[in-house]
């Protein structure tokens, strides 16, 4: 939602549009006013020029140059008519120094007589210049004599018998300009010649630019005093509103110290102050009925709260008793079966069968004994008597005798090969917590990985000892991975393999006391690796020491 405009802002905005368009309504009026009159001025002189320059030009003289004179090795010509034009062109400019002169014929290219090549196709209209005023001032600018240029639209408007043409003004790389031309037909009234002439407009841009300038001046000057005007204008007419508004907003946030009415009383008070008044009343008649429903609404998300709670640890605790009581329930029927058939028939098996049923029992026992550490460690977590008491043991050794332990316990249903890399020597760890970290970790992967398979222990020690154990069972769910060491929270693929959930949110709980990390990567249907990093403690930690001499 918008963040809302204030009146105040609103009239600044609303003064600032009007202003920009009155002031710009004005200018506009007054550019073109000025503009209008000063171009309609120069040309009135540019036609005025060019008719009286048009009364000296002899047209037969100047047909007679373009078919019999010669061009000089400067471009120009030294043929008598061609100087005697320009010097009538010059008086012309002396009498009006802005004005340059120039004649051109205009004609078929493929009939024309021309110096060069030909500057369009054959057979279009071309223009071949004669005698150009700037020949002596500037043979920069100058049109070379029998030099070829396409037709211009003045040009042709000439050509077609239009009369007198003029352009609008233009700028080019030698200034700002407004032309004219005119036909020039000789004694049977035919169209033989034009005279054109360019008259300087530079001035025009310039005043164009002095008024934009001015303006601007002007605008921004007065721009500021009325805003400031207007400004201090609409404060006052909006203070009232303000602090109405800041109050009822004030009021509707729940803060009802706010006082509604202004701090002085107008001497001749209006509708604001009214309002004020009626609108003081309510608040004081709200204030008590909403004090009472904030209390009854504490009251009872306290009692929901208290009641969500209870139902939550109820629903909880009856999950944890149906998930024990079922999973102890399984091995302790595996060693009661193994126990009454060695007692009935131990004398007729022979001693592999007897070895076979005494390793289920003590996978069994492993499975159940594992499983009371689990359910005792959750205990001390939930109790906050979860701790952390490291002693100095050989870490190597250490993984080599809960390996073998666990070869002991699974017999030949999986193989477990471990391995170590780096100088894993002594270091402080709390080896209960190791050993369930290690155990939970092991019996997952022999768990959720086909019977024979081969599981993989690493031990690496560098700057930190890491613990990598990696199997080729079921893998986990790329949805079940972010709630992975949740409590109670088992994959979605497990199926009918037993487990309670337990396991890696213990795991986790214990790496953190050791202040290392766990970090694991599965994909399912191939395989899961974790990797547990802890520090090498060559020394007690410093509040232990504390501990033990105290």
């Amino acid at each position: 939602m918008p963040a809302a405009i204030s009146l105040r802002a609103k009239l600044l905005i609303g003064f600032s549009v009007v202003f920009t368009m009155v002031f710009s309504g004005a200018f506009y009026w007054f550019f073109s006013f000025t503009t209008e009159k000063v171009v309609s001025r120069l040309q009135s002189d540019m036609r005025d020029t060019l008719l009286g320059a048009a009364a000296g030009v002899d047209v037969d003289e100047l047909i007679a140059l373009y078919e019999e004179g010669e061009p000089n090795e400067e471009g120009f010509s030294n043929d008598p008519r061609y100087q005697e034009l320009l010097l009538w062109f010059d008086t012309v400019n002396k009498i009006e120094p802005r004005a340059w002169l120039y004649t051109y014929i205009i004609g078929n290219s493929t009939e024309n007589r021309r110096v060069g090549d030909s500057a369009v196709d054959p057979g279009e209209l071309e223009i071949i210049y004669l005698v150009d005023a700037w020949a002596m001032e500037d043979l920069e600018k100058s049109a070379r004599f029998l030099e070829s240029d396409s037709a211009g639209l003045t040009a042709r408007r000439v050509h077609l018998g239009g009369g007198l043409q003029e352009s609008d003004i233009y700028s080019d790389r030698w200034g700002t300009w407004m032309s004219a031309a005119m036909p020039l037909k000789n004694d049977r009234g035919a169209v033989v010649a034009v005279l054109g002439l360019d008259i300087e407009a530079s001035y025009v841009r310039q005043l164009q630019k002095a008024i934009r300038r001015r303006f601007t001046i002007a605008f921004i000057v007065t721009y500021i005093v009325f805003f400031l005007l207007i400004y201090l204008l609409s404060g006052i007419l909006t203070r009232h509103l303000r602090e109405l508004t800041r109050s009822a907003e004030h009021i509707a946030a729940g803060d009802y110290r706010r006082n509604i009415l202004p701090a002085t009383q107008n001497h001749f008070p209006d509708e604001l102050d009214k309002l004020g008044d009626v609108f003081g009343e309510m608040v004081e008649s709200i204030r008590v009925r909403e004090q009472l429903i904030r209390e009854g609404k504490r009251k009872e998300h306290e009692i929901r709260t208290e009641l969500e709670e209870e139902r939550e640890l109820k629903e909880l605790k009856s999950q944890f008793i149906a998930m024990i009581s079922h999973e102890l329930r399984t091995p302790l029927t595996v060693i009661r079966t193994s126990l009454e058939l060695l007692e009935r028939y131990g004398h007729m098996v022979s001693p592999e069968k007897q070895q076979r049923y005494f390793q289920r029992s003590r996978s069994a026992v492993a499975t159940m004994n594992q499983m009371i550490d689990d359910v005792l460690l959750v205990g001390k977590e939930e109790a906050g008597g979860l701790s952390f008491a490291p002693v100095l043991i050989n870490i190597k050794q250490f993984c080599r005798e809960l390996v073998e332990e666990m070869r002991q316990g699974i017999g030949n249903s999986h193989v477990i090969v471990f391995s170590s890399m780096g100088w894993c020597g002594e270091s402080y760890v709390d080896p209960k917590l190791l050993r369930s970290i290690l155990n939970n970790l092991l019996s997952n992967a022999v768990k959720y990985s086909p019977a024979g398979s081969r599981v993989d222990f690493v031990l690496c020690c560098g700057e930190m000892m890491s613990f990598e154990i990696r199997d080729v069972g079921i893998g986990i769910p790329a949805s079940d991975q972010p709630r992975l060491f949740e409590m109670f929270h088992r994959a979605s693929n497990v199926r009918a393999i037993r487990g309670t959930g337990l396991g890696l949110a213990i795991v986790r709980q214990c790496v953190v006391l050791h202040g290392g990390t766990i970090t694991f990567n599965s994909q399912e249907g191939k395989g899961t690796a974790f990797t547990v990093s802890l520090p090498i403690l060559l020394e007690l930690p410093q509040s232990h020491r504390l501990e033990q001499s105290v």
